[in-house]
């Protein structure tokens, strides 16, 4: 039997969420960093918070190293075929697909915030390249969607603060960049929403600022920071993991 706690930890000004599983049968406590960069704690069931805050202060350069202390930049994961077992990234996290025959004209995709299905007519359930282009066709859309959905929703939190109200955030497609600004209005990839919500609120807070500083100024930085005051870490994670960022 086990029990799971979600929490936050702090190296300077950066903050670590991670999990604690409670085990019963565990006697020692063990960290590890999984390829969607989550810290998990194990620990005895007689742990208490101190106990893991004190293992986390002492390996806090290991969790560093982890984190950012990658030598290249990450490569992009291997193409997927849809099938299930593999895996879809959304919000930093990992989550299993599960594929299933359906009475559906086209592939339609579904999370109930633990695994994500996808529903398929039988002739797209085999591996052909028609098939893989029409159910990762059905997975692009359902990202995007989300991301029309939710990426504004996170920027509204700092529009007040930065005192930029009238800006106008939109989601969508974006070559070569995670974000834009333009005439009022700040463009940010689809793709930000695979990756955890502390780097999309570095790069919603990077646009937003160049409603107020156009040029990457030491002013500009300086609005980032004060909003975001580890967005040199989240601007490193996303220079080395950016690549993985696809479906």
């Amino acid at each position: 039997m086990s029990e799971q706690l979600q929490r936050h930890h702090h190296i300077g000004q950066t903050v670590v969420p991670y999990t604690i599983d409670w085990s019963e049968n565990r006697e020692t406590m063990t960290l590890s960093i999984d390829e969607s960069l989550e810290l998990a704690v194990k620990a005895p069931m007689d742990a208490t918070m101190t106990d893991v805050e004190s293992v986390l202060d002492s390996r806090q350069e290991w969790i560093l190293e982890k984190l950012y202390g990658l030598k290249e930049q990450a490569g992009p994961p291997y193409p997927k075929e849809y099938l299930s077992g593999e895996k879809l990234q959304y919000r930093g996290r990992q989550y299993p697909l599960e594929v299933v025959e359906a009475d559906v004209s086209q592939p339609e995709l579904s999370f109930d915030e633990q695994t994500f299905t996808l529903r398929v007519h039988r002739f797209d359930a085999d591996g052909d390249k028609v098939s893989i282009r029409r159910k990762r066709q059905a997975v692009v859309d359902w990202f995007i969607e989300q991301a029309e959905a939710e990426l504004p929703e996170r920027a509204s939190r700092y529009e007040s603060r930065l005192g930029v109200d009238e800006v106008s955030i939109e989601a969508g497609e974006i070559d070569g960049r995670w974000g834009e600004y333009d005439d009022g209005t700040a463009r940010l990839n689809w793709r930000l929403i695979l990756a955890p919500v502390r780097i999309q609120d570095y790069v919603i807070v990077h646009e937003l600022a160049h409603s107020i500083h156009e040029e990457h100024s030491d002013s500009f930085w300086n609005t980032v920071g004060a909003l975001i005051p580890d967005y040199e870490d989240r601007r490193e994670w996303l220079r080395l993991n950016g690549n993985t960022l696809t479906v």
